[in-house]
């Protein structure tokens, strides 16, 4: 590598781990030139082994030093929020340098009692600021995590107001997407001889998920009458009785008739590698006018991904082996097998790539601060929840105590989780409002998520603030 490449541009120095910083130490004198980029506020993946220390440490291999204090992006008002909020938190994270207090201006709040009043009111501040001018781009929605509850609450608020948005969650199992398990029950359907026998409630959300307008009670009747799971089989939506036609409607009938009659054909020819399988589906069929797919572009993000991640294990697999699916070892069953099995799929990077989408981001903090772009706005949820602080239960790969700087024999203790929580909390509001323009709301209700009262670390750092 060092013979073909001269120079060296190293990015994020922060957020990478120890044994990574020894492999460039040893790179470093090899190199014309090299620029090592740190972000002291940085260290976002501490959980994931992420070394701060032997990070910065790199500075002492370097000829010269540059250090940038202005921001790029906040505004002086968001910039004195930050400290005072850090300094809430923290004070000996935050800079020796006094700021001023924040008037005000770049902090609103958003109340409700109970927490569905709450994303009525935040979808109804953000549908303010869009019909004001702002770019849908320029708001994220942030919570510490995104369950898949609040995250249909959210979305499906922002879809009745016709408010494009859009969700990253990287460490979601693709066999947890309805748009690719719809995929993937389809898959098993057209190859019989997989010998994978998916069940009918798994048909039926398939079917629902396909067809547009087909809702739950329709798709689990169509599936109690039409679907085979011993020998794999849909029988036609002619066969039918015609009262109960009339209760599925002609129309959802002619779209089921359309996708069933895809599959039969496709079981009659030689099969394709999956990943051609699924975008033979998605573009003869699911992507037209009538079906889940043609509006709905998450659920098209979804199924992206999940071509990406097949064509990724098939060509990883043996050149001997690649594009001849076989009944002994078929490449297609092996991927949904240790799809199912929980084994992580191949890495695909298409969701981090769509950062210029105009569309409300729906995220995670921490996802947030990985794909590193400012908004004018942000709308935090949850400032009353632990997960603002609270750090990750790794029992086996300890980050603080398995880290180079960590003290042989040196038990870890009470103190220790308070003090790096705190800082973890620090780290991560800092690195929220680094990257916001213009103005942080606050969603606060009395009743949390859970029907519960909340009254976490982070909140009380803001009433902190505010006093």
């Amino acid at each position: 590598m060092t013979r073909t490449y001269r120079h060296l541009i190293y990015d994020n120095v922060e957020e990478d781990n120890a044994r990574s910083h020894d492999i460039i130490r040893e790179w470093l004198p090899d190199f014309e030139s090299a620029l090592l980029l740190f972000d002291p506020s940085g260290g976002f993946r501490y959980f994931l082994g992420a070394d701060i220390q032997t990070g910065s440490s790199l500075v002492q291999l370097c000829d010269g030093q540059v250090e940038l204090q202005e921001s790029f992006v906040s505004t002086t008002d968001v910039a004195n929020l930050r400290e005072e909020l850090i300094r809430a938190i923290d004070p000996s994270f935050a800079s020796k340098v006094e700021s001023d207090r924040p008037d005000g201006s770049p902090l609103s709040y958003v109340q409700s009692r109970f927490y569905p009043e709450l994303l009525d009111l935040v979808v109804g501040e953000i549908e303010k600021n869009i019909s004001d001018g702002t770019p849908p781009s320029e708001i994220v929605i942030l919570a510490p995590y995104l369950s898949d509850a609040l995250r249909f609450s959210i979305t499906h608020r922002l879809e009745a107001r016709g408010i494009p948005w859009r969700s990253h969650r990287p460490s979601r199992s693709l066999r947890d997407e309805p748009a690719s398990h719809a995929l993937i029950t389809f898959a098993a359907l057209a190859h019989p001889h997989w010998n994978v026998h998916p069940p009918k409630f798994d048909v039926a959300y398939a079917l629902m998920q396909s067809i547009e307008g087909l809702d739950l009670v329709r798709a689990q009747l169509l599936t109690e009458i039409v679907y085979r799971q011993r020998d794999l089989t849909l029988s036609p939506f002619d066969e039918i009785m015609e009262e109960v036609q009339e209760r599925i409607t002609f129309t959802m009938g002619n779209r089921y008739s359309t996708l069933r009659d895809w599959l039969a054909e496709y079981r009659e020819g030689l099969p394709l590698p999956l990943d051609h399988f699924f975008r033979k589906l998605f573009g003869e069929v699911l992507s037209q006018p009538g079906y889940g797919y043609h509006r709905d572009f998450d659920s098209v993000r979804v199924a992206g991904n999940l071509v990406e991640s097949v064509k990724n294990f098939r060509r990883a697999m043996e050149p001997s082996i690649v594009g001849k699916d076989r009944p002994d070892f078929d490449l297609g069953r092996e991927y949904i097998t240790m799809l199912d099995e929980g084994v992580i799929a191949a890495s695909y990077f298409e969701a981090w790539r769509s950062e210029d989408k105009d569309a409300v981001l729906v995220s995670p903090a921490h996802t947030f601060l990985m794909t590193n772009r400012p908004v004018r706005f942000q709308f935090w949820l949850d400032p009353g929840s632990s997960g603002w602080y609270q750090r990750l239960v790794q029992p086996l790969t300890h980050p603080y105590v398995l880290s180079r700087g960590w003290e042989p024999g040196r038990m870890w203790g009470d103190a220790d989780e308070v003090q790096v929580s705190t800082e973890s909390m620090a780290r991560l509001t800092s690195g929220l409002l680094l990257r916001c323009r213009e103005r942080v709301y606050l969603g606060i209700s009395e009743l949390g998520e859970s029907g519960f009262e909340e009254r976490g670390e982070l909140l009380r750092a803001f009433q902190k603030v505010i006093s």
